[in-house]
């Protein structure tokens, strides 16, 4: 389907051409955590300053609202099919941007796409997202503008499509040879049904990718997902709980054992 002759600002001219040029993710250098003391004359011990959080180095330390996602989302457990659709129609919007850039973006997204409701997404057409096109091409932008890319819009109500096939034509677990029939039952079978606790030493440990989410990867796209590559997969395994990869010693790890202590056993 062409591209739309709209008006846009320069953003949406490059990706209208074809996309954004994919930027490479780099991944930072783990540091060591170091204590720093405040100086006293009182001749009181001085008190510790609390280290900074690992993942300073993805977010910066001005972007507050990345910050509270790492801190209260990211590795959280997520189930239920609304959620997890959500968050592969997001990763893959990010796919040659910053994460930052679209979780800014997440709150125009859902109003888009009805809150991802997958039935609703699903009934969508490409006038549907022309409309979504011309819209943000005419709005203010910003974080009230979707990402002006209509191949990754488009995947949403595909993906959307493909949710509900597995109603009728359901994803087989080859190491259990259950059926799973929806979103939830397909991702957390790779995991086995449970979040996998992992024991990363430093943020530079953390892969991009595993054998993991390229086997994800190769099941979604056979059965006619699209922007679901490895990475992404693995970003969304890491994002929903699939795999905890906080390193070990933060705070944000020890509160993942202390949830995964209290989740009940599977039977």
């Amino acid at each position: 389907f062409p591209n739309l002759p709209i008006a846009c600002n320069a953003s949406c001219r490059r990706m209208a051409k074809g996309g954004l040029e994919p930027m490479k993710k780099k991944r930072p250098r783990a540091t060591e955590s170091t204590t720093k003391r405040v100086s006293s004359n009182s001749g009181v011990p001085a008190k510790p300053l609390a280290a900074s959080p690992w993942f300073l180095l993805y977010t910066g330390s001005s972007n507050e609202e990345y910050m509270r996602y790492m801190r209260t989302e990211w590795g959280f457990e997520k189930r239920g099919d609304t959620r997890l659709f959500e968050k592969l129609c997001l990763e893959g919007q990010q796919a040659g941007l910053s994460w930052a850039t679209v979780l800014a973006k997440r709150a125009a997204y859902r109003k888009a796409f009805h809150n991802f409701n997958v039935r609703r997404c699903a009934a969508m057409q490409e006038d549907d997202i022309d409309r979504i096109l011309h819209s943000t091409a005419s709005g203010p932008g910003g974080r009230d503008a979707v990402i002006c890319h209509r191949g990754k819009l488009l995947s949403i109500p595909e993906n959307a499509r493909r949710v509900l096939q597995l109603r009728s034509e359901p994803y087989v677990d080859p190491n259990t040879g259950k059926n799973c029939r929806t979103l939830d039952s397909l991702l957390w079978s790779f995991v086995g049904g449970a979040p996998v606790l992992n024991k990363w030493k430093s943020a530079k440990a953390i892969p991009n990718v595993t054998p993991v989410a390229e086997a994800m990867s190769k099941a979604l796209r056979k059965l006619g997902f699209s922007y679901c590559g490895a990475t992404i997969c693995y970003s969304l395994m890491q994002s929903c709980g699939l795999v905890v990869d906080h390193p070990v010693g933060t705070p944000e790890h020890r509160a993942a054992v202390a949830r995964l202590r209290k989740r009940p056993r599977e039977s």
